[in-house]
């Protein structure tokens, strides 16, 4: 954290130039984001989102009112942040932050520029070192604990809620979901040693999941979640329940059971853990029988998390290895496959276009696993050819 401290100082501190809640979780996190935005630029107040990762743009990372940050801008603000990188004092070198240290100040900087009502900051991974949590939020929230990239946050339950508990502030409410009891222990002993008041939506009264466009149970549970978060605020940040309703109804979140064709039927849903699995299991129910299925991973143990409940539904599966360093390889695939009794089909991300053109007009195509999958996907799709960005950030830098 050391370095991102000395370096939001150095750029004055932008991200306490406003209110912010920040959340965390090992899934669920992404979609609470997306609803508290939705709701809070539904009342009339000024919002900066920072999720990730992206789909098609960096700038969806980094949104002001819903509108991405373009990319000129982007570029426009790395300039504005070259000066500011520490010199190391042993080594006289450049101590150059990361990527997404980068554009976490980026986004800082951009909710200054903007003079955001409020920000709703995403964690990246874990919540005690993500470069995030330099905010000093109104609000803390917990969305879930699971097992996920365990080989840097602790392969049991209670290492991986403290790494999430990290967020929690000193005297600041902290809002907590559907955790384990083990991380829920966690968690209560955190927040009392911080004095930070506990509010966990298992106490809620209500006996019914407010209604959003979202398909799946547990889009209803984070709908509540993000309605009690604003329960919390009300005093800071007042709400007209009429707007707080439609906006849940009204929730753009691509990648997320998102149908791009009709004929052939074609869904998007990015489910990379187990825990998702578990979650996206009524969904996958509801598919006709023999459906197809695209799956990526990165990480063969995500991989086989989430292959073994989809390869009780259907024996139609390619699987296709991302251009990604840590995507599982086909070598792995080939491996899962025989230990599942799996017979599938290969592919390489660069072979979508032509997989894609194979799809037949009557099939049922699920694309799943890495959000990398989706994106390259998405961006194969006709809905989304206009959405591309003109020149790729990676290549450019």
């Amino acid at each position: 954290m050391e370095r991102m401290i000395q370096f939001c100082k150095g750029l004055g501190n932008p991200q306490d130039s406003y209110p912010t809640i920040h959340v965390a979780g090992t899934n669920g996190k992404g979609s609470v984001c997306t609803m508290l935005d939705s709701i809070y630029r539904a009342n009339g107040y000024k919002v900066g989102l920072f999720t990730s990762p992206h789909l098609l743009e960096l700038g969806e990372r980094i949104r002001v009112d819903g509108k991405n940050l373009p990319f000129s801008e982007i570029e426009n603000w790395v300039d504005h942040c070259l000066p500011y990188f520490e010199k190391n004092e042993d080594t006289k070198e450049r101590v150059w932050p990361t990527f997404f240290e980068l554009m976490t100040a980026i986004a800082f900087l951009e909710f200054q520029k903007q003079k955001v009502d409020l920000a709703i900051i995403e964690t990246g991974l874990g919540g005690r070192l993500d470069s995030t949590n330099v905010v000093n939020p109104e609000l803390s929230i917990l969305t879930s604990v699971g097992l996920d990239h365990c080989e840097i946050l602790g392969h049991e339950i209670s290492q991986i809620a403290s790494e999430k508990a990290g967020i929690i502030k000193n005297r600041k409410p902290v809002l907590t979901g559907w955790l384990p009891r083990e991380a829920m222990e966690v968690v209560t002993e955190v927040a009392q040693s911080r004095k930070a008041k506990l509010h966990d939506i298992l106490e809620n009264d209500s006996d019914s999941f407010p209604c959003t466009n979202l398909s799946g149970a547990f889009q209803q549970r984070n709908a509540s979640l993000a309605w009690q978060a604003t329960r919390i605020l009300e005093n800071l940040f007042p709400l007209e329940e009429r707007k707080v309703e439609q906006a849940l109804k009204s929730i753009q979140f691509p990648g997320r059971w998102q149908k791009i064709s009709t004929h052939p039927t074609v869904i998007l849903d990015a489910c990379h853990n187990g825990q998702g699995a578990r979650v996206s299991s009524e969904l996958w129910d509801s598919l006709p029988e023999g459906f197809h299925l695209w799956f990526s991973a990165c990480g063969e143990e995500r991989a086989r998390d989430v292959l073994v409940p989809l390869s009780k539904r259907t024996r139609n599966i390619t699987f296709v290895e991302l251009n990604q360093p840590r995507a599982t390889s086909l070598e792995d695939f080939r491996k899962i496959s025989d230990e599942l009794s799996i017979s599938a089909k290969y592919a390489n991300e660069k072979d979508i276009p032509k997989l894609y053109s194979w799809i037949e007009q009557d099939t049922t195509l699920l694309v799943t696993g890495s959000i990398y999958l989706v994106a390259a996907v998405l961006a194969q799709s006709t809905l989304a050819q206009n959405g591309i960005p003109e020149k790729n950030w990676q290549d450019h830098w």
